[in-house]
């Protein structure tokens, strides 16, 4: 990938080891890969809560053509632009960090629960998730193993 190129388009990206940092214009950013370069496929979208800075969502763009991969990284708070319109596959991975994070994707209109039931409150994987559900709480009693 020409990063130069990439970084001379989006001037607030940095990159930080093998990863490109965005602070905003995470979709245009990726339709740009998508078009302009051979990027098209979208591999996973990853969540890491990074307490003060938010929630790092990194997305795994890959190039069949070029053999290579490239992360694009952004820190968001509660919202981030959904990327569906791009990358189908991004279906399943925006539902997953919705329900285990509570990022809304705006342009996502099929978010829902995947794994934790539907009156479930809170987000568990948040750092600030506080355990309100008895039937997830740890038994050490060796009589229940």
């Amino acid at each position: 990938m020409n990063t130069e190129k990439f970084l001379q388009i989006f001037q607030d990206a940095q990159l930080s080891g093998d990863k490109i940092i965005l602070k905003s214009g995470l979709h245009d950013a990726l339709k740009f890969l998508r078009e302009q370069s051979t990027f098209c496929i979208l591999k996973d979208i990853s969540a890491i809560d990074r307490s003060e800075k938010g929630i790092e969502l990194i997305y795994h763009l890959y190039s069949q053509i070029d053999n290579e991969d490239v992360l694009i990284s952004i820190c968001v708070k509660d919202e981030a632009e959904s990327v569906i319109d791009l990358f189908k596959s991004a279906i399943a991975d925006e539902n997953e960090i919705y329900d285990m994070f509570g990022i809304h994707f705006s342009g996502n209109e099929r978010l829902k629960r995947l794994y934790m039931p539907q009156d479930w409150e809170g987000f568990p994987l948040r750092k600030d998730y506080v355990e309100k559900d008895s039937r997830l709480a740890w038994n050490d009693n060796e009589d229940n193993a």
